[in-house]
Formats: structure tokens, sequence, C-alpha cells
């Protein structure tokens, strides 16, 4: 038996709406935090030791009075601090278009109609898309 991998979430695009809230490097350490980057992978992107990143998040955190990146993050989107790209704004709404699409009916060849199946003694009524 191997490892469990770990699950592989899409990491978002974002960038502050406010820019004069944090210095420009503590701005940098907590976009890359925010889009879901550890301190070694920003430490490597910005040539800075981990340590430093951890520092400047420590700092950002004092200043949004957060007790945990993640606290940090969330508090983060909830005051306004952060906005997501357009591009992020954009694979969202197609994402959504599919959803908002009328109920299927015989003319327009949506579903097949409801069929019924008989297991044993029991009869089964499901949908079939």
């Amino acid at each position: 038996m191997g490892r469990k991998q770990k699950p592989h979430y899409p990491r978002m695009e974002v960038e502050l709406a406010d820019e004069s809230l944090l210095p420009p490097r503590r701005a940098e350490v907590v976009i890359l935090a925010a889009r879901g980057m550890s301190a070694k992978e920003i430490g490597r992107l910005l040539d800075i030791s981990p340590e430093t990143v951890n520092w400047h998040l420590d700092e950002a955190k004092d200043q949004f009075h957060a007790h945990s990146r993640v606290d940090l993050i969330s508090q983060g989107w909830m005051q306004g601090l952060f906005r997501a790209r357009m591009f992020a704004w954009a694979l969202m709404a197609l994402a959504v278009i599919p959803s908002m699409r009328g109920r299927p009916s015989s003319v327009s060849g949506g579903r097949p109609p409801v069929v019924r199946t008989t297991i044993g003694r029991t009869a089964i009524r499901a949908n079939y898309a």
C-alpha cells in the first residue's frame, strides 16, 4: 500500500483590492499564500527564506487580528482585501451556465421519459439522464 494522495485543488488567481493596506513585499507574500502556496514555495518564488515568509505572514496576521493563516486569508476575503482576477470570474460564470438552462422537454430533446424497473417484488422508479 502506498501513501494516500493529497487531494489537488486548483489555485485561484487572486489580487489585492486595495494595495495601500500592505507594504509591497508583505502584499506579495499574502497574495501567494491566498493562492494556496506553502512557505517554501513562496520563498523559492520570491527568493527569500521560508522564515522570512512566515514573518511577513505573522505581521499580516497581527495587522488583521487573525489567529492563523487560514483566518488571515478568510478575513482578507471578508474585509475586501482580495478580489479574484477576471479570468477566475469568467471560469466561475462558465461553470454556472449549464445549470441556468431551462427544464428539458420532449420538444427540446432533453431527458428520456421515466422508466419503471422491477427488481424482485419492488418496483423502482428512476430518471435516466
